[in-house]
């Protein structure tokens, strides 16, 4: 069993695209075949060698590896139009000398009478060739239906008339999509071919030019597309589309395989997180949905939720390393900082920033609005702080349990509840209304940052500066 996946490097790899690969790569693995990958760059104006390279790197970022390749089109024209001159001369197909602007013409008067325009075949029986004259090649269609059984939508009939005599090479002697893709697939000898539902109108071509070439046709499975929340295809507008944009997002690339996995496929039961090698022992391309799936973006934040939770500071702090210049050394602070953030995150970029506040100088703390509206007020917020910041300076022991007994006792002995400085206390270390027990950040950040920033608060409040921080 030998799969492809064969993207076009006209621009990002989308994440619809990344799950065909997914799906491909799943299929190959689990019958224990071959994957191959293909870059289709034969159109010259929209292919670009950076967008192929973008390509490979998501790829390898998402853990999609392949076995063969990866092979470019554009190496094999040669090839291309050397099969083509075979089925010419086994009068399979004809050249046929038409010009673009007569057919356009053509097209748009059948449109403007609400007909489908399709190819007279008045080159299919000439038999002189004008000399000088640019010509195309098509394929002589055969009158009879086209039939082929996929995977995924079962028993597929095209009636004859559905399809005219296509074209293989173009004039400035191209191949057309058509052309390459079934060449290229009988080369490489695929034997299943599993891609997305926009390419079920070009398979009765293909199957067309594979019997043409005397091979039968590989097995296909069609995948129902992807929507976006509006139930629309997935677009820019209804948020991002490409796997690059998720990885800058700060998705991780095993819970964005783990997410795509399951957009049309199930593994049974109500399983929402499962490993690229449990799915490997169970996916079949027959077992995916004929309907189209969802992207849910808050679903897949979910996801990487769960596996951040489930990963050690070890296993995160490669990822990270990119969102946290600030820390490029996992260190045992940063290791117990990672342990403490990521149950409350959902994204490398949302843990990034709430790591972060533990890098930056202990005067540069942005406070939320939202924090001191609700923390910072009150007549005796000065005294408190002082209170508290000479409460903590003599906690020799600063340890957590150490600093939290501290500060309840201080609140019991002003007759004050322990709040009263517990929340201005993590408005001055974070500057937010919420993070991990403050006592666990106070022992992070060490008895000098503490201390430093409740300084700062202090200094702010007798400036009458609460407002927060534009840095």
């Amino acid at each position: 069993m030998k799969l492809r996946f064969a993207p076009s490097p006209t621009g990002f790899l989308h994440v619809g695209g990344a799950r065909t690969a997914i799906f491909n790569l799943l299929h190959a693995r689990r019958h224990g075949g071959i994957m191959a990958l293909r870059i289709e760059d034969t159109d010259v104006e929209r292919s670009k060698q950076h967008h192929a390279d973008q390509i490979l790197a998501s790829l390898k970022w998402l853990g999609c590896e392949w076995d063969e390749g990866p092979i470019y089109q554009s190496d094999r024209l040669d090839r291309y139009r050397e099969r083509v001159e075979e089925l010419v001369s086994k009068g399979l197909a004809y050249r046929c000398y038409c010009s673009v602007d007569d057919l356009e013409a053509e097209r748009r008067a059948a449109e403007e009478k609400g007909e489908a325009f399709r190819y007279p075949g008045r080159c299919r029986t000439r038999t002189d060739e004008p000399a000088g004259q640019p010509s195309a090649v098509r394929i002589k269609v055969p009158p009879e239906a086209i039939e082929f059984d996929d995977l995924i939508r079962g028993h597929v009939r095209f009636e004859a008339e559905q399809i005219d005599d296509f074209v293989l090479l173009r004039s400035d002697g191209n191949p057309t999509y058509h052309l390459s893709v079934v060449v290229d697939d009988v080369d490489m000898g695929i034997t299943h071919v599993a891609r997305g539902d926009d390419h079920l109108s070009n398979t009765p071509k293909h199957v067309v030019l594979f019997r043409a070439f005397g091979v039968e046709p590989p097995t296909f499975a069609h995948l129902p597309l992807i929507l976006g929340s509006d139930k629309k295809r997935l677009s820019k507008r209804t948020g991002a589309t490409s796997t690059e944009e998720y990885q800058k997002m700060g998705i991780l690339p095993q819970a964005l395989f783990n997410f795509l996995m399951l957009l049309g496929w199930a593994p049974g039961g109500d399983r929402e997180i499962i490993s690229r090698d449990d799915a490997t022992a169970i996916f079949d391309l027959s077992d995916v949905n004929k309907s189209a799936a969802v992207f849910d973006a808050e679903k897949l934040a979910w996801v990487n939720g769960q596996y951040l939770m489930a990963m050690s500071a070890a296993e995160i702090h490669p990822h990270l390393a990119e969102f946290l210049p600030e820390a490029p050394v996992l260190d045992a602070k940063l290791e117990k900082l990672l342990e403490l953030y990521k149950i409350r995150s959902r994204t490398l970029v949302e843990l990034a920033a709430q790591v972060r506040d533990y890098y930056i100088s202990d005067t540069a703390v942005t406070y939320e609005d939202e924090a001191v509206k609700k923390h910072l007020k009150g007549d005796d917020l000065a005294t408190r702080m002082r209170d508290l910041r000479e409460t903590l300076a003599g906690d020799a022991a600063f340890t957590i349990e150490s600093t939290e007994a501290a500060v309840r006792a201080l609140g019991e002995a002003k007759g004050l509840g322990a709040g009263k400085y517990i929340h201005p206390l993590r408005v001055a270390l974070v500057g937010r209304v919420s993070s991990p027990p403050i006592f666990d950040v106070a022992v992070g950040l060490g008895r000098n940052s503490t201390l430093a920033r409740l300084d700062e608060l202090i200094r702010r409040i007798d400036a009458g500066n609460l407002a927060p921080q534009v840095l």
